[in-house]
């Protein structure tokens, strides 16, 4: 097996020229690509490449000036060049210091790449003869490299809460015995289905980028979790120079996006010296992916460092009054807790807090309404499929909607009770303030302190007298005043949302259809 090394300094070019060269069942093995000739001439010594495909422009170091290097190196090898229609000088030049032959970049086939690099394959056995030694095995994946992927899975799969040193003792250390130091990424696709048939197969994907970002390493790999949770893990040797991996970490992003329309998020974490270091990483980062649950990801990348808590003082505060909201129920009770429930995904959110901690306090609260006889719920409601949905919210704008939701549910199963004697004046001043502040952030607590009663006999009262809680009565003000600013032709449907008090797109959407049976881009002007 002769290995070879791809050296250009545009990236589609490397991701080009290595699809055009046939490996599978072929003497050659892919050895990595350089995007410069700086960085080849290191490349070419760590990797042992046997054959080097090199542009002949490039900054920094070009083809010409590669070759000459190489030669005076004691470079056993052979180089192709890649050139251009107008490059015919400096390709006459690279020939007579070396070059085994050039192709045309606009005329790239695989036929051609492969008949040249037999010749080239050739030329090194019959040096290799004259020397009077068989052809050298790639010693780019020595037997015990083999290891490295089962080893990854293994680190990779063991459950968050349990230290991994286990699954690396289990091991030799690969990593301490060849002198590397390893960087590890979780890389997690945001995309939605349709785009990622779209884009085919992201394990591709990842590789090429690993290409581009990686050049030089020893090896890497990029291994699937899930079908939107991928490992991408690199090997340098200690003296090797490596960028900072949140800025490698952005650059994924930027590439992902910009050359294949795909959006992804990414956790990096620290050089590992040996493999107990490297499942150390592995097991913060596998924390630290959870924050990701939030609706602000740090401009898509995070260091493993951020770590997520089971939960902070600011929390239990949130998620006691989440509990509180239900000790004295009444027919308005599910508008306080939905909104301490609303609260508590934000002060998650706000403290760090890992997801699960929050799904189990707002399971815990759904348990507390199936339970809560007083609150009026008709006989029979369900609340398993609420748990479920719970469970499998993939973040909290979707954790949000689940509750807004279910107490819209509970709301209208809610049975009427009998009318109690109210203050009405009390009722209308609430009716009031929701109409003069609809467009702000409203809670119970700012009504009740307006109109002086307190939140759970002011959510009481306001069912008995109008028929609808607090909550739906808002909605309602919100969607009439939405579809009179739609129908004036003035305003976006983004627009419109912000000007009503729901900035959240999908909520406002779905409200308006509910409410008029129509998406709110579909209202006609009048």
């Amino acid at each position: 097996m002769y290995k070879v090394l791809i050296v250009d300094d545009e990236m589609i070019v490397r991701h080009a020229v290595k699809t055009l060269i046939r490996w599978e069942g072929s003497r050659f093995e892919y050895a990595g690509a350089a995007a410069s000739g700086v960085s080849a001439l290191d490349m070419a010594r760590n990797v042992g490449a046997d054959i080097i495909i090199t542009d002949i422009k490039m900054p920094e170091m070009d083809g010409l000036e590669l070759i000459k290097q190489l030669m005076s190196g004691g470079f056993d090898g052979e180089v192709l060049v890649l050139s251009n229609y107008n490059d015919f000088d400096l390709v006459r030049e690279a020939l007579k210091c070396g070059a085994h032959d050039y192709l045309l970049k606009l005329t790239l086939k695989t036929e051609s790449f492969m008949r040249v690099l037999e010749e080239m394959a050739a030329k090194l056995d019959a040096k290799q003869e004259k020397r009077g030694v068989q052809p050298e095995i790639s010693a780019n994946r020595p037997e015990a490299k083999d290891d490295i992927p089962a080893m990854l899975r293994e680190m990779d799969s063991a459950h968050p809460a349990a230290p991994l040193r286990h699954a690396a003792g289990k091991n030799e250390d690969l990593i301490a015995a060849a002198g590397l130091r390893v960087y590890s990424f979780v890389v997690l696709l945001t995309a939605d289905e349709q785009g990622l048939r779209q884009s085919g197969s992201f394990q591709e994907t990842l590789d090429k980028l690993a290409d581009s970002l990686f050049s030089g390493s020893r090896w890497t790999y990029a291994i699937r979790s899930d079908q939107l949770r991928f490992l991408l893990v690199t090997a340098y040797l200690a003296n090797q120079a490596f960028a900072d991996p949140d800025d490698l970490a952005r650059r994924m992003i930027s590439l992902a996006s910009m050359y294949y329309n795909v959006q992804i998020s990414v956790v990096y974490a620290a050089a590992a010296a040996n493999m107990e270091e490297l499942a150390a990483e592995m097991n913060l980062s596998r924390q630290a992916e959870g924050l990701f649950f939030y609706a602000q990801p740090r401009v898509g990348c995070l260091s493993n460092r951020l770590m997520t808590i089971e939960g902070d003082e600011k929390f239990r505060l949130a998620e006691a009054k989440l509990v509180d909201s239900l000790r004295k129920p009444s027919a308005g009770s599910i508008d306080i807790w939905a909104e301490s429930a609303l609260r508590l995904i934000e002060t998650a959110a706000e403290r760090n807090v890992h997801p699960r901690m929050l799904k189990r306090a707002i399971s815990g609260g759904v348990w507390s309404l199936a339970n809560t006889e007083e609150l009026g719920v008709r006989y029979g409601w369900d609340e398993k499929p609420w748990l479920e949905r719970i469970e499998a919210a993939n973040g909290d704008s979707a954790l949000k909607e689940t509750i807004r939701e279910l107490a819209e549910e509970v709301a209208d199963s809610a049975r009427r009770l009998p009318d109690l004697p109210v203050a009405r004046g009390e009722v209308r001043q609430a009716q009031l303030y929701l109409e003069e502040n609809y467009s702000n952030r409203i809670t119970i607590a700012d009504i009740a302190s307006h109109v002086g009663l307190s939140e759970p006999y002011l959510c009481q009262v306001f069912k008995a007298e109008t028929g609808v809680s607090i909550l739906t009565s808002l909605n309602e003000i919100r969607m009439v005043k939405a579809h009179e600013m739609l129908a004036s032709g003035k305003y976006l449907v983004k627009q419109v949302a912000i000007e009503v008090g729901i900035p959240d797109p999908f909520y406002f959407n779905r409200l308006f259809k509910k409410r008029y049976g129509i998406a709110p881009k579909n209202v006609k002007m009048t």
